[in-house]
């Protein structure tokens, strides 16, 4: 039974289910169901909460949904990474972030342990969550339209997140548990 526990734990933390003998990736690694998506927002000095919709996505995939709600009635409009970091820090929330260019292995990390990142892109004026990075890809969830996946070739997105500088930021907390896969017809 030990066994059993453990390689189900192990098979959940990496995000991959075993279903009839074939090990099953889910794609993309951060899947939040629509539901918990938060589109951006004008705030109330008048710019887009882009940063403040990706923490709040992030924050309810990871389960911190009344944390998500004060978010959400309590910051919006434009955000540096200065400013995130002190109203994490105020708020007690957990967290990890890079400037890094070079800290593509924070990127990895926040992907591989399933929590996603917030990533800057469009020469740094805009935020969205990074859901999926493997060796070929990357899987976005842009707040300005929640309803679809973007997926864009590894280098193309690491080239525009370093031109866009290069700020990553999540919580850390929990993360949702992999979908179970689909019966085959």
């Amino acid at each position: 039974m030990k066994r059993f526990v453990l390689a189900l734990l192990l098979l959940v933390s990496t995000g991959c289910v075993k279903y009839d003998g074939v090990i099953v990736t889910e794609r993309p690694t951060i899947n939040p169901p629509a539901a918990i998506r938060q589109e951006n927002w004008i705030g109330s000095e008048g710019s887009g909460s882009c940063v403040h919709a990706t923490v709040i996505t992030l924050l309810r995939w990871q389960g911190r949904y009344k944390m998500a709600d004060h978010w959400r009635q309590t910051y919006g409009s434009g955000e540096t990474a200065d400013d995130l970091a002190a109203k994490f820090d105020r708020e007690g929330i957990r967290y990890a972030y890079t400037y890094d260019e070079n800290n593509v292995a924070f990127l990895e990390w926040a992907c591989k342990t399933r929590r996603g990142c917030g990533v800057t892109v469009r020469g740094g004026c805009h935020m969205i969550a990074l859901v999926h990075l493997d060796d070929k890809w990357a899987g976005l969830l842009d707040d300005n339209s929640t309803d679809h996946y973007i997926w864009v070739p590894r280098e193309r997105f690491l080239a525009e997140w370093k031109a866009s500088n290069s700020w990553a930021v999540t919580p850390i907390y929990a993360p949702a548990a992999p979908l179970p896969p689909s019966p085959s017809k």
